[in-house]
């Protein structure tokens, strides 16, 4: 995707409803992101963050779930204090999230190929989330979408962190130039939040 247009499609995801109030999420997902926070924050930073977020939030375990909201609260503090209030900043987020994923001693899977990888990260997603579907669709040796519909919770700062993870994925995947951009959003009123993913 030429990065003018890229540049035009991520915008999509700058401004837009929100819905929280339904869903939840595994810990892990909540947790790959306050890690982020001990590992490139300073230990006063750590402790401000850890009084800025909800109480019942402090002590995520990877295993248990939690309220959609609670985790978009956290990325929204993260956010604010260490991106400036700018939502791309989440983008970080979850490409470090794929890193601790992809590379870590308790990974799931690695499968060989992108493709592969990406059809068996949608098969899991009842793992990861209580709400909504995701699916994936190749479209090119190296292109595809991954949609996720009928989210009852949606949020931009999901959004922006899934760009990021996936992105991150495809690299450590041995993909090169990679683009990602979200070309339909739940956030705008659309049926889907789809994600496009090229690489050479």
């Amino acid at each position: 995707m030429p990065k003018t247009l890229q540049k035009i499609a991520n915008t999509h995801i700058l401004a837009g409803a929100e819905s929280v109030e339904a869903g939840n999420v595994r810990g892990s997902m909540v947790r790959g992101h306050i890690d982020w926070v001990r590992d490139y924050r300073d230990r006063d930073e750590v402790i401000a963050f850890f009084e800025a977020i909800p109480r019942r939030m402090r002590n995520v375990l990877v295993s248990s779930w939690y309220p959609f909201g609670d985790a978009m609260e956290i990325d929204r503090v993260i956010m604010n204090r260490f991106g400036r209030g700018e939502l791309l900043f989440l983008e970080e987020l979850g490409a470090y999230s794929a890193r601790q994923n992809l590379r870590g001693p308790d990974r799931l899977f690695y499968p060989s190929g992108v493709h592969d990888f990406f059809r068996r990260s949608a098969l899991m997603h009842t793992q990861f989330h209580d709400f909504g579907s995701a699916a994936y669709l190749e479209a090119g040796p190296t292109a595809g979408e991954m949609i996720h519909s009928r989210y009852s919770s949606f949020s931009p700062l999901y959004c922006s962190s899934a760009i990021g993870y996936y992105r991150e994925c495809i690299r450590l995947h041995g993909g090169l130039e990679v683009d990602v951009w979200e070309s339909r959003c739940q956030c705008h009123g659309d049926d889907s939040c789809t994600f496009e993913l090229s690489w050479v």
